[in-house]
């Protein structure tokens, strides 16, 4: 698939009222070490080592929905989306990281809930929780193919507080090791039937 933008972004869309009641409401969830989807939920901290909970919160869906919709159109990519998954509140402290990955997986999910079932990820939304002045390190980064070879691309504006960055889920990207501080993300994957 050919695409005329990689990921769109909204620079400090959400205000810092709306930042600070997001991490409320995740901030009261159970934690734990995060896993690598290989069918077994490994814990493989050579390859992603972070701390994550769950939130499927309506007043979040509500407050980013509109954003994802908007860049699924803005960006010409007019994916056929209805479902979005739980949220994912992430907290990478000092030297944690999430190397290269993408969102999909190989099949999609079977033996799920109903709004689950049959479908795949097909926009991935990352949201800033923590202002670039709290954290070094924690860099978000693209990788993808073009004419001219495999392109890695660092996308600053992603630090900001309240950013929102959403890209098609097959594509490559990482969160580089934090050096100082911590960094808060908000995640979340919208669903759709695979492509045609």
């Amino acid at each position: 698939m050919i695409l005329n933008h990689h990921y769109w972004y909204f620079e400090q869309a959400l205000s810092q009222s709306f930042v600070d009641m997001i991490i409320k409401i995740c901030e009261k969830e159970k934690k734990k070490e995060a896993t690598i989807n290989v069918g077994n939920n490994n814990i493989d901290k050579s390859k992603r080592d972070c701390i994550v909970s769950w939130t499927d919160n309506q007043q979040i869906y509500d407050i980013i929905n509109p954003f994802i919709n908007t860049a699924n159109q803005n960006a010409g990519w007019n994916f056929q989306i209805d479902w979005n998954e739980t949220c994912q509140y992430t907290i990478y402290n000092k030297s944690q990281f999430y190397g290269y990955h993408t969102d999909t997986f190989t099949n999609p999910y079977k033996n799920k809930e109903e709004t689950h079932n049959g479908k795949v990820r097909k926009l991935s939304m990352t949201l800033q929780l923590t202002d670039e002045s709290e954290y070094e390190g924690g860099d978000f980064y693209f990788k993808y193919l073009t004419t001219k070879g495999v392109v890695e691309e660092k996308v600053d504006k992603a630090k900001r507080v309240g950013t929102i960055i959403i890209f098609p889920s097959f594509m490559w990207h990482q969160i580089t090791p934090v050096t100082k501080g911590t960094r808060k993300s908000l995640v979340c994957w919208t669903l759709g039937y695979p492509f045609k």
